[in-house]
C-alpha cells in the first residue's frame, strides 16, 4: 500500500468522521464488496442451513452463520483495501483463498470475541505482522482509537437486533392467529426455557438472521477500516506525504527545465579578464548595511587632576535624584491609595442609598382585625351571646334572610378576633373560604351568597340546620 496511490481524500479527521467515511466508502465500491461477499457467503452459508436441517438443529447454523464472521470480514477488507489504493478487485478474486485468509484459524479461536476485531482486522491481513509485532502495532494503532472502535461494535450488535426482531415482529403481525406458535418448555427453568426456544428456531429465524448479517457485515468492516487509515494518517502523516508527492508530480516539469538551465550556466567557460574577488573586502562591504549596526563616539570634560573625587560627586548626585524620585514614588503611591479606599467607601454609601436590599426592612404592623367585612360588621359586643339560638329563633319565625346574615357575622367574627384568621377589606368572599379552610364556613357562605345575590332563599330546615352545625363548627 502506497500513501500515493490512495483514491480518497486524506485529512485529520474525529474517529466519528472516519467511521461515516467507511460508510461513504462503501456506497462507492458496493457493487464489488457485496458481490464478492455474497460469492463466499452465499454457498457457505447454504450448505450450513441444509445440514442443519438435516440434523434439525437450524439454531446451531445461526451459531454458525454468527462464528464464521471473521471469515467474511475478510473478504470485504480484501475489496475495500485494493479499492482505497486505485485497484479495484474483480469479484473472481474469491476463487484464490490465499490473498484473503491470512490469519483465518487465529480470527475464529482466539480473536473471536475481540470487542475492537473491525479495527485490528487490518493490522494482520494488510500488514503481516504476527507474534510479539502484531500485538505491539495493535496497541500503538489501538491507543486512543481502540475505545471507538468497542463502541462501533456494540452499535453494531444493537442493529443487529433490532432487525432481527423487528423481522420476527413483522412475520408474527402477518400470520393468522390459529398460526402462532405454541408455547412450551418448563417456565419454571432458564435452561428449559432457553432449550425450547432453540428447538423452536424454524427456517424463518435462520433466514433472517443470514440475511441481516449479510446486510450489516460490510458497512461494520468499512467502518473499522476507515478508523485504521485515520489512525495510521494521524501517525505517520499520510495526507502530508500524498500532498507533497502530488506537489512534486505538479512542478516536476518545470523544475526539470531549471535545472537544466543552471547545468548550462555552469558549463560556461569563464571569461580570461575575470578577477577573482578579495573574500575580506565583500565581508566589509555587506557589513556597511545598517542592519549590521553602527559605531557612535561620545565626548564629556574630565578633570585632569582628580578623576576619583569626580567619579564620587557623580555617583552623589546620582543617589541624591535617585533618593527625591523614590519619595516622589511613595507619596503618589500613598495618594493612589488613599483615593482607591475613598473610591470602594462611596460605592458602599450608594449601593446602601440605592439598592433595596441594603435598605433596613422595616418590620410588619401587628394584624388588626377589620371593623366590618363585605358591609357586615364584625364587633363580638354588636352580636347576641349565643349567635346559634338567635339564628334558629329567627329561622323559626320565617325570618330566613335575617338568620343568614346573623350567622355569617357571627362566622366571620369568629375567624379574625378568635381564630387569628387574617382575612382583610381587599378579599373576596372565594378568598375567604380558602384561608379559612373550613367546610361548614364554605357551606355557609354558598348559602348567603344564593340568598343575597340571587334572590334564592333557602328552607328554613336548612338555615336551622346550618344553625345548629354552627357550634360544632366553631366549638
Amino acid at each position: 500500500m502506497q500513501p500515493a496511490d490512495i483514491a480518497i481524500t486524506l485529512r485529520r479527521r474525529s474517529p466519528w468522521e472516519a467511521m461515516d467515511l467507511g460508510f461513504t466508502m462503501l456506497r462507492r465500491w458496493w457493487r464489488t464488496a457485496y458481490a464478492a461477499h455474497a460469492l463466499v457467503f452465499v454457498p457457505l452459508i447454504g450448505a450450513v442451513l441444509v445440514a442443519a436441517w438435516a440434523a434439525n438443529k437450524l439454531w446451531l447454523a445461526m451459531l454458525v452463520v454468527w462464528w464464521l464472521e471473521p471469515l467474511y470480514d475478510r473478504v470485504i477488507l480484501h475489496v475495500l483495501s485494493r479499492a482505497v489504493f486505485g485497484e479495484v478487485p474483480s469479484a473472481g478474486f474469491v476463487r484464490h483463498p490465499s490473498q484473503y485468509q491470512a490469519g483465518l484459524f487465529w480470527a475464529l479461536t482466539f480473536d473471536r470475541f475481540d470487542l475492537a476485531r473491525s479495527f485490528n482486522l487490518a493490522v494482520r491481513q494488510l500488514e503481516g505482522s504476527r507474534g510479539a509485532e502484531r500485538r505491539a502495532r495493535k496497541n500503538v494503532l489501538g491507543r486512543r482509537t481502540r475505545s471507538y472502535a468497542v463502541w462501533l461494535t456494540f452499535v453494531w450488535v444493537h442493529f443487529e437486533a433490532v432487525l432481527v426482531w423487528s423481522a420476527a415482529g413483522m412475520a408474527s403481525l402477518l400470520l393468522p392467529a390459529q398460526a402462532e406458535r405454541a408455547r412450551g418448555g418448563d417456565a419454571e427453568s432458564f435452561f428449559g426455557g432457553l432449550f425450547d426456544v432453540l428447538a423452536r428456531t424454524g427456517w424463518d429465524d435462520a433466514l433472517v438472521y443470514a440475511a441481516v448479517i449479510f446486510a450489516l457485515e460490510p458497512f461494520y468492516v468499512a467502518a473499522g477500516f476507515a478508523l485504521y487509515l485515520n489512525r495510521r494518517t494521524l501517525l505517520e502523516g499520510w495526507d502530508i506525504e500524498v500532498a507533497l508527492r502530488r506537489i512534486a508530480e505538479k512542478h516536476a516539469a518545470t523544475a526539470a527545465v531549471c535545472l537544466a538551465v543552471v547545468l548550462c550556466v555552469l558549463m560556461l567557460p569563464t571569461p580570461a579578464d575575470a578577477q577573482e574577488r578579495n573574500p575580506k573586502q565583500e565581508i566589509a562591504e555587506v557589513l556597511k548595511a545598517k542592519e549590521f549596526g553602527y559605531e557612535r563616539t561620545v565626548e564629556r570634560w574630565q578633570a585632569k587632576d582628580r578623576p576619583g573625587a569626580e567619579r564620587k560627586t557623580r555617583s552623589g548626585d546620582d543617589r541624591g535624584w535617585l533618593g527625591v524620585g523614590y519619595a516622589i514614588a511613595k507619596a503618589l503611591e500613598v495618594l493612589m491609595w488613599v483615593a482607591a479606599g475613598a473610591l470602594i467607601a462611596y460605592a458602599i454609601w450608594w449601593a446602601a442609598r440605592m439598592l433595596p436590599r441594603f435598605r433596613r426592612v422595616p418590620s410588619p404592623e401587628p394584624y388588626r382585625p377589620p371593623a366590618a367585612l363585605f358591609g357586615m360588621e364584625l364587633a363580638p359586643e354588636t352580636l347576641p351571646p349565643d349567635v346559634a339560638a338567635a339564628a334558629a329563633a329567627l329561622a323559626r319565625e320565617g325570618r330566613l334572610r335575617e338568620a343568614l346574615s346573623l350567622l355569617y357575622r357571627g362566622a366571620l367574627s369568629e375567624l379574625v378576633h378568635k381564630r387569628g384568621v387574617q382575612l382583610l377589606a381587599s378579599h373576596t368572599e372565594g378568598e375567604a373560604v380558602r384561608i379559612a379552610n373550613i367546610p361548614y364556613f364554605a357551606v355557609l357562605v354558598d348559602s348567603w351568597r344564593l340568598c343575597a345575590y340571587a334572590r334564592r332563599v333557602p328552607q328554613a330546615l336548612d338555615v336551622e340546620r346550618l344553625a345548629q352545625d354552627y357550634k360544632a363548627a366553631f366549638a
